[in-house]
């Protein structure tokens, strides 16, 4: 019996050894060392929602950094910011980065952090507009080189109407439900909080289509080429964006109710751009394409031709290859 007992007191002893061991808490799976310092210029929109979560959740402490986020209007806007030295990073549509990247050649795409189809014409019934084709001769609302633009173009296309056949008119986003709702233009072309509040400002004199025609448009994570030297800070930026995305994958509800009251979101808005939103870290193919059109299109309104640009030269790969390589799919 004594053998027994002490066979028994050593096996406990053995599993409490290895739980203490192999289970760490959360405090001692922090980095080590002095948090490292970056900046990320972002819209408060869900699919900033992985940035927003690791942010609310204390993933970016834990990875060792202290993360300063400021908020932009647009994509472009945070990109221009960045360019300014005002950020180290920014978020954006891939469409806006395309357009940025010849007047910047040293943007560099970290990860896409986010898929989302939420851009939306907008436009007013007492203004004749019933229809797409009633958009003729009317003026429209865009945000020049942003996906409000350019989804104008493809959606203006799909439905058999010529650009000439249309006034654009230059609007920033703030002010695009003003300008509709106060009667400065006839629709406008924006994403999904700006196309809520037209919709709530307007009731039921407005009338709207989804622009996107099922093509989603990436939510990138940008930086300078100069970041890409000292890379410490962008790993452990994407490392915890992955931890936020298994938070999400566990606890959706959580998540969402966390990006909903972090921007103040009502709820009716929230679900029904959830069921348009994916929140994800990668780099997969489907980029590729979606720079190669963005460039395309630029291509086309440029009046002196010039190259075609090589997507792949603009992606760093390296920081999420090390963080989470089976995200990373682009063929190279």
């Amino acid at each position: 019996m004594t053998g027994h007992k002490t066979t028994t007191l050593f096996a406990v002893w053995l599993l409490v050894t290895f739980a203490v061991w192999g289970c760490p808490s959360r405090e001692e799976r922090k980095t080590q060392g002095p948090p490292l310092e970056i900046s990320v210029g972002i819209t408060p929109t869900v699919y900033s929602g992985l940035i927003t979560i690791a942010d609310e959740k204390g993933f970016f402490r834990e990875s060792g950094l202290k993360v300063s986020i400021k908020e932009y209007s647009s994509g472009l806007a945070a990109m221009e910011a960045m360019c300014r030295r005002e950020v180290q990073m920014a978020t954006a549509a891939d469409l806006a980065f395309a357009l940025k990247i010849r007047d910047d050649p040293s943007l560099r795409v970290m990860a896409s952090i986010g898929l989302a189809n939420t851009n939306e014409v907008v436009a007013r019934r007492d203004s004749n507009i019933h229809e797409p084709s009633d958009l003729k001769g009317k003026r429209i609302g865009v945000t020049p080189n942003t996906i409000s633009e350019y989804y104008l173009y493809t959606f203006l296309l799909a439905h058999g109407i010529s650009q000439s056949e249309v006034t654009a008119v230059n609007i920033t986003p703030p002010g695009m439900v003003d300008a509709i709702a106060g009667g400065e233009v006839d629709a406008i072309s924006i994403w999904d909080s700006y196309v809520y509040q037209a919709r709530e400002r307007l009731g039921d004199n407005a009338v709207s289509w989804p622009a996107q025609n099922n093509q989603d448009y990436h939510w990138l994570l940008i930086a300078r080429e100069s970041l890409i030297q000292t890379p410490e800070p962008l790993k452990r930026f994407l490392k915890a964006l992955v931890t936020a995305e298994n938070f999400l994958l566990a606890h959706e509800d959580d998540a969402r109710s966390i990006i909903m009251h972090r921007w103040g979101f009502d709820p009716e808005f929230m679900r029904g751009v959830w069921e348009k939103t994916k929140l994800s870290v990668s780099l997969d193919q489907s980029l590729i394409r979606s720079l190669e059109t963005a460039a395309n299109w630029r291509m086309g309104r440029e009046s002196t031709p010039s190259n075609m640009l090589n997507p792949l030269n603009y992606i760093y790969t390296g920081a999420l290859d090390e963080i989470d390589p089976g995200a990373v799919t682009i063929f190279r």
